[in-house]
This record gives C-alpha cells, sequence and structure tokens, in this order.
C-alpha cells in the first residue's frame, strides 16, 4: 500500500495556526503520483488530523522574553482586533508634520529620521506598554512606505519586538474609521 500526505496551514485571526495533514491513497488516474512508497505499518489510516500550533513569529503575540527583537507584520483584521482589545501600543513612524495632520488616535510619533534623538523619551512608554501586555505596533503612510519596517529594525536592534501594520494611515483612513 503506497500513501500520498497532504499538508497545508491557515492562520487563524487570534494568531494560531491550524495544521491539516492528511494521508491519502494516490488515485489510479493520478498522472502526478509520487513514486510507491515501501508497505506501511497496518497502523496508518487515511484519515484527516488537525493540530493546534502555537502563533509563529508572523503573529501578532507577545513575545517570550527570550525572544527580543523579533519583527512580523500584521494585516488590517489583526491590526482592528488588538486595537479593539486594547492590546495594541501604536507608534506613528512618518514625518512629525505628517502625524500632526492626523494619525490613529493613541499612537505615538517616532519618526524614522528622528530616532536616535526621540528614542530615550520613547523607551518609558514602549516599556509600560510591553509590561502591560501590549503589541507594538509600527505604522507608516501605506504599503509602500519603508520607514515602518527601518523603524522595526533600528527597535529589534535595542531589543524591542515589533509588528509593522503594513497598510498604515492611508488604508486605516479609507476604512472610515
Amino acid at each position: 500500500m503506497s500513501a500520498r500526505g497532504i499538508l497545508s496551514t491557515v492562520s487563524l485571526v487570534a494568531g494560531w495556526t491550524l495544521v491539516s495533514c492528511e494521508v491519502t491513497p494516490p488515485g489510479p488516474a493520478s498522472s502526478s503520483a509520487p513514486a510507491p512508497m515501501p508497505p506501511e505499518s497496518p497502523s496508518v489510516k487515511a484519515t484527516p488530523k488537525k493540530v493546534a500550533v502555537k502563533p509563529t513569529s508572523a503573529s501578532p503575540q507577545a513575545e517570550p522574553a527570550n525572544a527580543k527583537g523579533r519583527i512580523s507584520e500584521m494585516d488590517i483584521g489583526t491590526f482592528f482586533q488588538l486595537q479593539g482589545q486594547n492590546r495594541a501600543f501604536l507608534v506613528d513612524v512618518r514625518p512629525a508634520l505628517f502625524y500632526n495632520l492626523g494619525h490613529i488616535p493613541g499612537a505615538i510619533s517616532l519618526p524614522k529620521r528622528s530616532f536616535k534623538t526621540l528614542f530615550p523619551s520613547a523607551k518609558a512608554e514602549l516599556d509600560a506598554a510591553l509590561s502591560a501586555g501590549k503589541v507594538i505596533v509600527l505604522y507608516c503612510s501605506d504599503l509602500d512606505c519603508p520607514d515602518g519596517r527601518n523603524t522595526a529594525l533600528l527597535l529589534a536592534k535595542e531589543g524591542y519586538s515589533t509588528s509593522v501594520y503594513k497598510g498604515g494611515w492611508k488604508e486605516w483612513k479609507g476604512s472610515g474609521l
């Protein structure tokens, strides 16, 4: 008896990943069937199995103490969920002029270009947010703005794990909130 394995993963909104593993015998009409495998023991079953896996670094969960300096990304759905649960500490990395013209409520301004001078005063707020179990979420103007990722790299060097909200100000503003 030969078997073919199918493995698929689905990321869930809560940051968990669902892994589904199914072992099925190849069909006779399958032209892309893998080479026959050696006979399996009678304990191999052809039933699907699902396993919940702990969040990966791509999910915006609070990182363990030994995982400092990690960077992940998040989409608008995850961003809204964290914001609605009051679990996001928002950092606007756009130039101060744009922050002053409008920003996501609750965000602090930490422009990438002024990082070296402003980081010491923002450090206490970042530490307090982490102590409260919040995720540090950076955002820039839109998908094409590299400042979110670049500021995340600067914060990672300081030992802070962050998540970059990819859609930024433009997507958030366009959502009508």
